[in-house]
Formats: structure tokens, sequence, C-alpha cells
């Protein structure tokens, strides 16, 4: 009976999972055994872009800013525990 409650809450992990590629988050690491999955998102902008336009332009470094806020690189990890409560917090 403890593995069909482990296969269960797998095929919950992937859904979890595939949720949130499909939302734009990467897989970092996934652990089956201990039913866990860390997920990051953002920290890819073209950073020399915005340096030459700030250059020519001052004004584009605001938006170099908000730009930067953004796409700011985001952990997370998401698992369950052998009760099938869901957690998810911040890593890093």
């Amino acid at each position: 009976m403890v593995a069909k409650e482990t296969t269960d809450l797998l095929e919950k992990l992937d859904k979890k999972i595939s949720d949130y590629t499909f939302a734009g988050w990467r897989i970092v690491d996934k652990n089956e055994k201990r039913l866990e999955c860390v997920l990051e998102k953002g920290g890819d902008y073209p950073w020399g872009l915005h340096l030459f336009l700030t250059l020519i332009t001052v004004l584009w470094g605001i938006v170099w800013y908000l730009q930067y806020k953004k796409n700011k690189l985001r952990r997370m990890r998401i698992s369950y525990d052998n009760s099938g409560n869901y957690r998810e917090e911040k890593v890093g």
C-alpha cells in the first residue's frame, strides 16, 4: 500500500512540475525519492544591449533596472511529504 501512495504523490509532484514549467520555470534538480524538485526562473536577459542603450541614452538605465527586477533569478523548492502535504519554499 505504501508504494501506491508514493506513486500517487510522485504523480502529483510531476503535475505540479509540469504546471510550473509551462509557466516558464526551469528544472534545476529533481529528487523522486524525497519527492521534491528545485525550479528556477529568470536571470537571462541581454545585459550588453541594455548597457549600450544606457550609454547612448541615459534614461534607458531606468528601463534596464525595471527589466532587471522583472527578470531577477528566482529559485524555489516544491515538495510533498509522506502525508501528502504540499510545500513550496524560496531557495537562495
